[in-house]
């Protein structure tokens, strides 16, 4: 029987960063595909390159739109794009692997590896354990979300309309997709809704922690009630990974919410005309959709450029391993800059919460940062070639896509062909890039050793 997870032809085992990236092709091509059918459309002559751009930026949870979903797309294609978006929060892989092994089938050892790289958890020990947190937890605050979007929306829109919008918002947003059904100005006339703040933000930050996060917070909770542990030395206990993680996304949420509010506050177009509380919840809520998820109560466009700017550095950081998020992630972004500090106060090791932290993941960290600023840079310098649009304009577009936000100053829509390549590709890239690139720095030790050849030491001026 042929390997579910190589070429059936050849019989080549792909690396498992390949078979990732190979499955979101497979997913996205079928979603182009679905989404090109007469049933899932509105109207006739929307151009294939519309279709392919719609399901890559659903099935990389981005969000970016060449066009309208609620004014091209039926319920059929709408329906599409929730399934895109799902399969592209969760990953094909893992949706397979838990379909096996409720089925009762078992997976190989290569298999588990290839699940274990796609999920960002460290070890393949509980993996089964691990897959059904993923799809349960999932599925609740989905659940939630759409139960608690539905207030707002039946009421607006009626019950079947209501539900169905309650459905594709809340999978958007845990999945950090930033799609949504209501139409051309996203979530722009929910500013002073706080349902609707608070529950999209809430899924946001949920689905961006990560599932490695929420794993050991749940093992750290049922230590607490049924073993009685003190709370503070469950927390003591919890893994690095886990206490950064948490750092990160507090520091990041709070300088963002703080920056926005005061260079925003009195801005005409954006914060100015609002009451003080709903300046404070619009602030918060961009803050959060810079976590990667899309969503805008405020026309980004109309942002002072120092807002903007900002927003392009915490795209480009993103949200944390091993969940929906995406961009280089909070945890590279702080291990490059522990390294730098490192490097400045003449350490010679990387300490990190009373724990040393590897020279390796540091550097891998810092590939990953570097190689995904040169793709956006490389993206940014075709876009300033084929597009007629100011240069802030075209960087924000391309550190949306890279980072996999979605947000965008208004150009989308009218990008060029050239264009739509250009952001599919980072986009693509945005979603599988640091991954494949970091499980291939760290699974080349036996390379390495067959081909590295010590030479005599040279200088090289730095600085």
């Amino acid at each position: 029987m042929t390997n579910r997870f190589y070429i059936a032809k050849k019989h080549i085992k792909l690396r498992p960063a390949q078979q990732i990236a190979l499955s979101f092709l497979f997913v996205i091509l079928t979603g182009t595909f679905l989404l090109a059918l007469p049933i899932s459309n509105k109207a006739e002559g929307i151009p294939l390159i519309d279709h392919l751009f719609t399901a890559t930026s659903a099935v990389c949870v981005t969000g970016l739109a060449s066009v309208i979903p609620i004014e091209v797309y039926t319920v059929f294609g709408q329906t599409v794009i929730i399934f895109l978006m799902q399969i592209g929060g969760l990953g094909l892989m893992t949706l397979i692997a838990i379909f096996l092994l409720a089925i009762g089938g078992r997976l190989a050892h290569h298999e588990k590896m290839v699940i274990a790289e796609a999920t960002n958890i460290g070890s393949m020990s509980g993996l089964g354990n691990f897959l059904g947190f993923i799809i349960g937890y999932t599925l609740i605050f989905e659940f939630i979300g759409m139960i608690l979007l539905s207030l707002v929306f039946v009421p607006e829109f009626g019950w079947t309309s209501g539900l169905f919008k309650a459905l594709f918002v809340s999978v958007s947003a845990f999945c950090n997709a930033g799609f949504d059904n209501i139409g051309a100005a996203s979530l722009q006339p929910y500013v002073s809704n706080v349902i609707v703040n608070l529950t999209v933000s809430s899924l946001i930050i949920m689905g961006g922690l990560g599932f490695t996060v929420w794993f050991d917070l749940t093992k750290s909770v049922n230590s607490i009630l049924k073993q009685h542990h003190a709370v503070r030395r469950v927390i003591q206990h919890l893994q690095v990974h886990v206490k950064l993680v948490f750092v990160m996304t507090l520091l990041l949420i709070t300088t963002g919410w703080l920056f926005l509010l005061l260079v925003e506050f009195s801005n005409p177009a954006s914060l100015g005309p609002l009451s003080f509380f709903d300046k404070i919840m619009a602030a918060y809520f961009q803050s959060v959709t810079l976590r990667t998820a899309g969503f805008a109560t405020l026309n980004i466009a109309t942002l002072y450029p120092a807002s903007q700017l900002m927003m392009m550095a915490f795209m480009f950081i993103g949200g944390s391993p091993g969940g929906t998020a995406g961009g280089i992630k909070t945890t590279t972004f702080a291990l490059v800059i522990l390294m730098v500090v490192s490097e400045i106060l003449n350490r010679e090791n990387l300490t990190l919460f009373k724990r040393t932290i590897s020279r390796d993941i540091a550097r891998r960290a810092l590939s990953v940062m570097v190689l995904s600023f040169t793709v956006v840079f490389t993206g940014m310098l075709l876009l300033t070639m084929s597009e007629k649009a100011d240069f802030l304009v075209i960087a924000f577009e391309a550190f949306s896509a890279i980072g996999t936000v979605g947000l965008s100053m208004g150009i989308t829509p009218y990008l060029t062909d050239f264009g739509k390549i250009v952001i599919i590709l980072l986009m693509f890239i945005g979603r599988i890039g640091p991954v494949a690139v970091a499980f291939s720095l760290k699974n080349n030790k036996k390379f390495k050793r067959s081909v590295e050849v010590a030479y005599p030491t040279g200088q090289v001026i730095v600085g």
